[in-house]
């Protein structure tokens, strides 16, 4: 199961709001002074911080993953050529 993160939490608040605002403005719902027009604008900013955010911690992910990795695949090599050097030894 997926865990969930402050950055989820975050990202799909800030979606209702957006779409609560878009849809009360559309149906004429509010009627608000200019600087709360800016609100739309606000939160696409706010979302665009979480999704950095989300993308910087999958990328460290990755990071640690592909370093795993490549740790793993050089002792299988070390391993493989002790290997070698052994067999070598045998067939002389």
């Amino acid at each position: 199961m997926k865990r969930v993160t402050i950055w989820d939490i975050l990202f799909w608040l800030a979606m209702l709001i957006l779409i609560l605002y878009i849809l009360a403005k559309i149906f004429e719902w509010i009627n608000t002074p200019d600087w709360v027009d800016l609100i739309p604008l606000i939160t696409i900013i706010f979302l665009i911080g979480v999704f950095y955010q989300k993308v910087v911690g999958f990328m460290n992910l990755m990071d640690k993953r592909t370093f795993y990795l490549k740790n793993s695949l050089n002792k299988i090599k070390d391993k493989i050529e002790e290997h070698d050097k052994r067999i070598y030894n045998l067939e002389k």
